[in-house]
């Protein structure tokens, strides 16, 4: 059986690519770096941190303007604060009320949670309905890539592994090109690019700034621009980068291969490794094979996003 969001119960992607809904859907994917939005053509980033005011919960780049911004954590955490980013999501966007909602939730959690009556994907849609949304759905993070890419490239067969790297999660499914259908998948928390970071990274350059402390979101920023400013000096952090991203994307595509060898055995083939998420653009230029095929997204930090955006296909 295969249900309006394009999963069956399963969790099998069905249908991926051959119909296409033409209703307009606001979707929000929100992650532990940033929630991304798209609706239409349009799309767009919040950066996961928050701060309790006096007017309520205040999202974004403006929490971070004074001292108290907290940061998304865990999946409690992201639960939880869902509703006060989409609705700061909606009103950058213009999202007329009553438009349908997709958002995403980590695909191991999705999996585990999504039939049981008081579990996440349960009490998430419950949340979100009583802050205003009423036609939620909730479709698990990982896919949504998967979707995008097979969309786009409708005739393609073979069993395609996804990952999807972002900032606190890496989510990896093995799925059959030809049926659309996942042979198995799991999420790895706190193995994101924050690991990356922390773990290989800021120790190489912590003579360029000896007396800082980065928080979550400063990580993420420091990725993206390549550079550490400490005073009046600049130093440029991106061969650094590409020696922690390369090591660390080896240890991920070697657990991976691992978990599948564990739960499949000989039947952990694949003729494509489709990359994706925030951490695909650190790996661009130092991630190939000569056995597969590496796919890496246009825009992959919108993968999940855009995919999703194609909802009932």
């Amino acid at each position: 059986m295969v249900v309006d969001d394009g999963v069956d119960e399963k969790g099998n992607v069905a249908n991926i690519g051959y119909e296409r809904s033409y209703t307009m859907v606001f979707v929000c994917d929100l992650g532990f770096s940033s929630l991304k939005w798209v609706y239409g053509e349009n799309k767009g980033r919040i950066v996961s941190a928050f701060r309790r005011s006096h007017d309520g919960l205040v999202v974004g780049e403006d929490a971070l303007l004074t001292a108290g911004s907290s940061y998304l954590k865990t999946l409690e955490d992201l639960v939880h604060h869902y509703p006060a980013f989409v609705d700061e999501a909606a009103a950058v966007a213009r999202v007329p009320e009553k438009t349908p909602l997709v958002i995403g939730l980590p695909y191991g959690a999705w999996v585990a949670e999504k039939d049981k009556p008081a579990g996440v994907v349960t009490t998430l849609t419950k949340i979100l309905n009583g802050s205003g949304w009423p036609d939620v759905r909730i479709l698990p993070q990982g896919l949504g890539g998967v979707r995008l890419f097979l969309d786009r490239l409708p005739g393609r067969s073979g069993n395609i592994l996804a990952v999807d790297i972002g900032f606190n999660t890496v989510i990896f499914t093995l799925v059959d090109g030809g049926s659309r259908s996942i042979i198995y998948g799991d999420t790895f928390y706190k193995r994101g690019v924050h690991q990356m970071a922390t773990q290989l990274l800021l120790p190489a350059i912590r003579d360029f700034a000896p007396s800082r402390t980065f928080t979550p979101v400063e990580i993420s920023y420091l990725i993206e621009q390549g550079y550490v400013q400490y005073g009046f000096e600049r130093h440029d952090i991106s061969s650094e980068i590409e020696v922690a991203a390369k090591a660390y994307i080896e240890d991920v595509l070697r657990d991976i291969h691992g978990e599948l060898q564990a739960h499949l055995g000989l039947k952990a083939s694949f003729e494509t490794v489709l990359v994706f998420g925030g951490g695909a653009t650190l790996i661009r230029d130092i991630i190939d094979s000569k056995r597969v095929a590496i796919e890496i997204l246009s825009e992959p930090e919108y993968a999940n996003a855009l995919g999703f955006a194609l909802s009932d296909g």
